[in-house]
């Protein structure tokens, strides 16, 4: 009876490998840290950004995009190429979502369906995840598998920065936020798997608080 309770003990407090997941009080300096990130995008009305996202699996591919953001959740993204170069996509609140092709298929508006294979880029990421809420949920909604973290700041290209790195016992080992301290916004996101990184993305040119027209989510 002693072993297999001792077994049971076990089998919740340790994952696979062994290693403990971190307890409420352990990880209370990433809540701590994502919460101030949510706070600070409460304060964002909309923005836009060019986005480069990487996925280095299997094979190396590249998609450049602008992307226009709006409360309550009007998203736009245009394809820079040199995946779907041309391509353009707009979500509206209602869960309305429009998309037309490049090219000569561009005056070709079509309605698109949440799980369309359009709807997914190059790191398999749906474009109702584009916005800074989403991905402070993906790293919210990971917190019960984290086995350890580190915030620290660093230099990029000459600006400093702050991330946050956890790491976890599952499919996707590692996440990577990367975060601009006078804004206190997102402007890197890395997710690695067995130690290697395989997907990318990062944020350029952010202007946030524009006044974005309604009109702009307009195919």
């Amino acid at each position: 009876m002693k072993k297999i309770l001792t077994m049971f003990l076990l089998s919740i407090c340790f994952h696979v490998s062994g290693v403990y997941a971190l307890d409420e009080k352990e990880k209370k300096p990433i809540v701590d840290f994502l919460t101030k990130l949510r706070f600070s995008y409460a304060q964002v009305n909309d923005y836009s950004a060019t986005m480069r996202l990487e996925s280095f699996e299997n094979e190396y591919r590249l998609q450049n995009q602008k992307m226009w953001f709006k409360k309550p959740g009007y998203l736009l993204l245009k394809q820079l190429g040199p995946f779907k170069e041309g391509a353009a996509l707009a979500i509206l609140p209602d869960g309305t979502i429009k998309g037309h092709l490049g090219g000569f298929l561009s005056f070709a508006v079509v309605s698109i369906k949440k799980d369309d294979e359009n709807m997914y880029g190059v790191t398999q990421d749906s474009a109702l995840n584009s916005g800074y809420d989403k991905i402070i949920d993906i790293a919210m909604s990971m917190l019960d598998n984290v086995i350890d973290y580190s915030i620290s700041t660093i230099s990029i290209k000459n600006k400093k920065r702050l991330v946050l790195d956890t790491s976890y016992e599952d499919k996707f080992d590692r996440l990577r936020l990367i975060i601009d301290p006078a804004t206190m916004l997102i402007v890197g996101f890395e997710r690695y798997s067995k130690g290697k990184l395989i997907h990318k993305i990062a944020w350029h040119n952010i202007e946030v608080n524009i006044n974005i027209s309604l009109t702009k989510f307009n195919l």
